[in-house]
């Protein structure tokens, strides 16, 4: 499954910039890998940064968090940060896409991929149910699919929202040009235009952004 959603986002980025060669940072690559496949697809020098990779399989894996990171200004042709803000707190996540800004090269891509909210598939443990209120969406996921949640709040769960709107406030307030909006799972991306229907139809959206 990582392999085909790498391939989608070769293929979706690749539609604004050739990334033979490149130098690409995975930003909560987990075990890196993306971070493989990039490299072995198209020879990119590429670099995962996690806060805790655990058993990673890319070597030039970096202990780091999104909100402080360990690299210079303009040092990277392609930044991603794949499914990873909605567990970053609320308070930290424009400070993430400030720093994604900074670490990405004039005339280079960004590329944030988000579950909106307000789709089924965004609650992670707790989907569908996680638009509820925690204790509600809790019993809900352990009563109708039997799942035992150990957390006692979003912020245990690791769950912070994040809409389609919020997500483009964030984009702007960072300097970051939307140049596409993609669906990333059934490609309907004339939906990602839409309002409110973009918040609830799309199970996850991805942000092609350049920096000018």
């Amino acid at each position: 499954m990582r392999e085909y959603f790498a391939q989608i986002l070769i293929m979706e980025v690749e539609e604004f910039m050739p990334i033979w060669n490149k130098k690409v940072l995975d930003i909560g690559g987990a075990r890196g890998e993306f971070c493989k496949i990039i490299s072995e697809e198209r020879k990119c020098n590429t670099i995962n940064l996690d806060p805790c990779p655990g058993k990673y399989i890319w070597p030039k894996t970096k202990i780091g968090f999104a909100d402080s990171i360990p690299f210079d200004d303009n040092e990277f042709d392609l930044v991603i940060c794949r499914g990873t803000l909605e567990h970053i707190q609320t308070e930290k996540q424009q400070r993430c896409v400030n720093e994604m800004y900074r670490a990405n090269k004039m005339g280079g891509i960004c590329y944030i991929m988000i579950p909106p909210w307000y789709n089924p598939h965004a609650g992670h443990q707790l989907k569908p149910f996680h638009i509820f209120p925690f204790k509600l969406a809790k019993y809900l996921r352990e009563l109708i699919f039997r799942n035992k949640i150990d957390a006692n709040s979003f912020e245990q769960a690791g769950l912070y929202p994040i809409t389609f709107k919020r997500m483009l406030n964030m984009i702007s307030a960072s300097n970051f040009k939307v140049i596409a909006t993609r669906d990333t799972h059934f490609k309907l991306h004339f939906l990602t235009k839409i309002p409110v229907i973009r918040e609830v139809m799309i199970p996850a959206v991805a942000f092609i952004l350049t920096k000018e």
